[in-house]
């Protein structure tokens, strides 16, 4: 009758912990997938070239809520970074390449819906889940001319900037962008470990800093369940 009587109780335990969960809460790793093309900015007097790059990674965490029984509200916070080269030249110098940073901190709050689930007696379960929302973004800028003489003050002269100079331009030149997104991917949840594997699409007015209207990102989830 004890052994009967604990073992229910370690059922009870083990299968609770994970179901009676109110959300989950982790770290997030991402990679971008677009490419930012090479650019040329051009006057009379100087040019300035943009490397390409592409995919970028990001990194942050997330928290979410379950409201309903098929419901999800998601907050996600995540910095982007990309380094790339830049080459200046005019009139009176030969060209020097530059090594320049680009990234930016973005914030999405999504409502996620279950649509499909699979459960594992005793220990947890997965879904598959398709979700939407609004996001927000501070980017920095990209390298041209106007940056440079900013920090030259003169175009015709020998560049002279440092790297840390081009690192406070940067941040006192930020960009402010909103948007809007949809998701799809893969819960899992073992026990108290909680993973999402997903791919999200962002929508908005984008081109004037990666030069499309919308961008997509592949991105990783391990956390708990709280």
């Amino acid at each position: 009758m004890k052994k009967a009587i604990l073992f229910a109780l370690l059922v009870s335990t083990v299968t609770v912990s994970p179901l009676a969960a109110i959300g989950g809460i982790g770290l997030q790793l991402g990679q971008g997938a677009f490419t930012v093309a090479s650019s040329q900015d051009t006057n009379s007097f100087a040019t300035l070239t943009t490397g390409e790059f592409s995919n970028p990674i990001s990194f942050g965490g997330f928290l979410y809520l379950d409201l309903f029984s098929d419901f999800s509200l998601e907050a996600e916070l995540q910095l982007t970074a990309s380094e790339y080269d830049f080459e200046f030249k005019n009139t009176n110098f030969p060209a020097v390449t530059y090594q320049g940073y680009w990234g930016g901190a973005s914030t999405y709050i999504t409502v996620r819906k279950e649509i499909f689930g699979l459960g594992i007696p005793f220990l947890g379960g997965g879904n598959l889940f398709v979700g939407g929302g609004y996001n927000m973004h501070t980017f920095a800028p990209l390298a041209d001319l106007s940056l440079v003489e900013s920090l030259m003050g003169d175009l015709t002269d020998d560049p002279s900037f440092s790297e840390d100079e081009l690192v406070d331009f940067i941040k006192e030149n930020k960009i402010d962008k909103t948007g809007f997104h949809v998701q799809a991917g893969f819960q899992f949840k073992l026990l108290m470990i909680d993973t999402f594997v997903y791919y999200r699409h962002s929508f908005g007015e984008f081109e004037d800093i990666i030069g499309e209207e919308s961008f997509g990102s592949l991105n990783f989830r391990l956390g708990l369940g709280i």
